[in-house]
């Protein structure tokens, strides 16, 4: 009895063995297991066909950023570079919680922006495309047009995306395009690390930094609290956004190249390829003086407040020079280098006068003008030849203070005193940071010309970057005494 039971309870296991066997072997065929979801770091990725992260990587982990107003880091501000193929590959943003993945793509207003109308200011790329708006929860890829590498910004508070081409350049007053235009950098196309080079172009012993198609920055909101950098500076080798001017130290032809490299930090380096071409041999600084002036005839340089200003901008504004000042009608005066040295300019010395200005007569070989008032001079010295513009003073506000960025706004005009020999502004509109500008038609853009109210004296942008910003309130005037280099804001 014992093995006969013993034999039925085998054959019963077996049984059951067998059958497990035939269910094991039937689910593998018919109900495939999920596939496991994989192990990864907490946080933000770029994942996509489009690009060289077809797997989660922690190369392609976006990481906090600048936040461009102030220049302090915003960890809600997620930044990567990543090299996108054109075409619908694309890629999407997703988050990783856990094992909870969440896919983002782009919103329904998320759109390219040729005119942005959140920026007043008009610092954002101008030759480089982006595209700006909501990020939805949907496997709808972010796509672009053209191979290239891209700066993908997501602001985690907002739910915002900037998706910009990172179109390299260089700007600055030591590049030929100044302050105002970069120079282009050129790259070849690939999917994990590219170079950006610009070879033998000519840097003057000046400041320069690394920017996207012409562009500072790219406001994320509509009140432009939040802000990314889309420039790098603060050194060659490893050059960060927003970094400082970068100093270059010497006159000559240089090859510059920028690396990028897929979740590495950008660096890059500079070489010496040969001198410089000859400059333009334009004066130090240059004075007015005059019986017509506020100094008389005192020898130029020996008067402080006498002293004409360089434009702002770099290699494609040297050699001019402004001044707003008092003229005294029927007066000589004459515009000098230092201690009368060349070029020491009257009457006959200037090969050409601005005929849309006021005209300029002859005193025994000096300059005068017929009637006194307050004007703006302007001395161009470029192109070996010497001409010179004098007319009404002009000097308008702009920014914030004054409610917008346009230039040339009859009602941020400020109004001549020619009996106090100032010029005063309108009551400024709103509370903020006051810029202001002197005003001529050979003068390229408004900067070129800036200067403030510093605890009473009026000081100049002249060849440097952006002044400190002075605030002001709403109801208070500036008034401004150039002869002597003075103002007030009260």
């Amino acid at each position: 009895m014992k093995k006969n039971s013993f034999f039925k309870v085998m054959q019963l296991m077996s049984i059951i063995m067998l059958s497990s066997l035939i269910i094991v072997s039937c689910k593998k065929k018919d109900d495939p297991d999920p596939e496991p979801i994989p192990i990864v770091e907490d946080g933000v990725y770029i994942k996509g066909a489009g690009t060289a992260l077809t797997e989660f990587d922690l190369k392609g982990l976006m990481k906090p950023t600048l936040n461009e107003n102030g220049q302090e880091e915003r960890s809600q501000l997620l930044e990567l570079f990543v090299a996108v193929k054109a075409g619908s590959d694309g890629f999407n943003i997703v988050k990783v919680s856990g094992e909870t993945h969440t896919v983002y793509g782009p919103g329904a207003d998320f759109n390219e922006i040729t005119e942005d109308p959140w920026d007043a200011s008009n610092e954002y790329p101008t030759t480089a495309k982006f595209w700006r708006g909501a990020i939805a929860e949907t496997d709808t890829k972010f796509t672009v047009p053209e191979d290239g590498l891209y700066q993908i910004v997501y602001d985690t508070e907002l739910g915002v995306v900037v998706l910009t081409q990172a179109k390299w350049g260089l700007i600055g007053a030591a590049t030929p395009g100044g302050w105002g235009e970069d120079t282009p950098m050129t790259t070849t196309f690939n999917i994990e690390k590219m170079d950006f080079t610009v070879t033998d172009i000519p840097l003057l012993k000046n400041e320069w930094k690394f920017r996207i198609g012409n562009g500072w920055k790219i406001w994320l909101n509509e009140d432009g609290s939040v802000r990314v950098n889309t420039n790098l500076g603060g050194s060659v080798s490893a050059p960060t956004p927003g970094g400082d001017n970068i100093a270059n130290d010497e006159y000559a032809k240089y090859t510059v190249t920028l690396n990028w490299e897929l979740g590495k930090a950008f660096t890059g380096d500079i070489k010496k390829t040969g001198e410089g071409d000859p400059l333009p041999d334009y004066p130090e600084a240059m004075y007015l003086t005059g019986a017509a002036t506020a100094y008389g005839w005192a020898e130029p340089a020996t008067e402080d407040d006498a002293i004409m200003h360089p434009l702002a901008g770099g290699a494609p504004s040297e050699g001019i020079f402004w001044k707003i000042a008092h003229l005294q009608g029927g007066e000589g005066f004459k515009l000098s280098a230092a201690a009368w040295s060349e070029p020491n300019l009257g009457y006959n010395e200037i090969d050409e006068y601005d005929t849309d200005g006021v005209a300029v007569g002859d005193q025994d070989g000096n300059m005068l003008v017929e009637e006194s008032g307050m004007y703006i001079i302007v001395l161009n010295l470029r192109d070996d030849q010497i001409k010179l513009s004098i007319k009404p003073a002009a000097v308008y506000g702009i920014g914030d203070v004054f409610d917008g960025w346009d230039a040339g706004v009859e009602a941020n005009k400020f109004t001549i005193d020619n009996d106090a020999k100032t010029l005063v502004s309108p009551a400024l509109p709103s509370s903020g940071n006051i810029r202001m500008y002197a005003d001529h038609s050979w003068i390229p853009d408004w900067w070129n010309a800036e200067f403030n109210v510093f605890d009473g004296q009026i000081l100049y942008r002249d060849a440097g970057g952006d002044q400190e910003a002075v605030p002001g309130e709403a109801g208070q005037v500036v008034t401004l005494h150039f002869d002597d280099n003075t103002g007030s804001i009260e």
